[in-house]
């Protein structure tokens, strides 16, 4: 069996990362990155988000999220986690992180 050195291995489920991707991106290739890592085109997830948009205007809110918690190809951290450590030292954003893990913490304890 020949191997193709132009061709690029497959993606194996343990080295594929959700990442926004810049090829076929319409605004921030979220819907772009997300289709990528599932395998499902990005046209059908944007007629997801465009129905949860117009159906109780949750896909808004879905794009954004996205946005600020996938890193971007080529990165590994997102807009949150960059604002997070820029703003290490502030109080304030220590305050909300704390907050953050304690009400995932207690949300988590309370399942199980």
């Amino acid at each position: 069996m020949e191997h193709d050195l132009n061709k690029p291995e497959p993606a194996t489920p343990a080295s594929r990362k959700l990442r926004r991707t810049t090829e076929g991106r319409m605004l921030a290739g979220v819907c772009s990155g997300i289709g990528e890592y599932t395998g499902v085109d990005a046209n059908i997830i944007r007629l997801l988000l465009g129905a949860f948009t117009l159906f109780g205007g949750s896909g808004v809110i879905l794009y954004v999220l996205g946005w600020v918690l996938i890193p971007e190809a080529g990165s590994d951290v997102s807009i949150a986690q960059d604002l997070i450590d820029k703003n290490r030292d502030n109080p304030k954003v220590q305050d909300v992180v704390n907050k953050t893990r304690d009400a995932f913490t207690k949300s988590g304890s309370a399942r199980s």
